[in-house]
């Protein structure tokens, strides 16, 4: 019997909490719209298209926060990091006239994360000449304007 009694008097004060958590939620920061999540779409786009897509590793710190994390193995956090790691790939970016834009499967914003989605033509093992497709993705968080946090699926590589 007496479990019975804390049971319900748990149940009472979660009733209570949950008629009061109307008035605490008005007191808290509105979640983020559907437009501060296209305009963090927008941020990851112009970012790839004008770093990646363009091989300009200078852009990179108008898009990226100082404090800047990477979860990429291969990569260092922080704008420096960034930007140490790419200028070896990139000494210089591409020409104008050769830019290719990633045509992304799908780019998908919540909140303050965007994914991003492309498809990669590989060789066939065993088959050069034959290439299958294979799908690549990119999460990125994004505060105050800037890309704070980046995931990929990359792995290091094997020597």
């Amino acid at each position: 019997m007496g479990s019975v009694r804390i049971s319900r008097r748990a149940a009472a004060g979660t009733l209570a909490l949950a008629l009061a958590a109307p008035t605490a939620r008005a007191q808290q920061p509105a979640v983020p719209t559907m437009v501060t999540a296209q305009a963090n779409k927008e941020l990851v786009l112009s970012f790839w298209r004008n770093v990646f897509d363009a091989q300009d590793w200078t852009k990179a710190k108008d898009y990226l926060s100082e404090d800047y994390v990477q979860h990429n193995p291969n990569v260092a956090s922080g704008v420096k990091g960034f930007t140490d790691y790419f200028s070896k790939l990139w000494p210089s970016p591409k020409p104008q006239a050769s830019v290719v834009v990633t045509p992304f499967v799908a780019a998908i914003a919540e909140g303050d994360l965007v994914q991003l989605v492309m498809k990669r033509p590989r060789p066939e093992p065993g088959d050069p000449a034959k290439t299958y497709d294979s799908y690549w993705f990119d999460l990125f968080r994004v505060k105050d304007g800037k890309i704070v946090e980046h995931w990929d699926s990359a792995l290091k590589p094997v020597k």
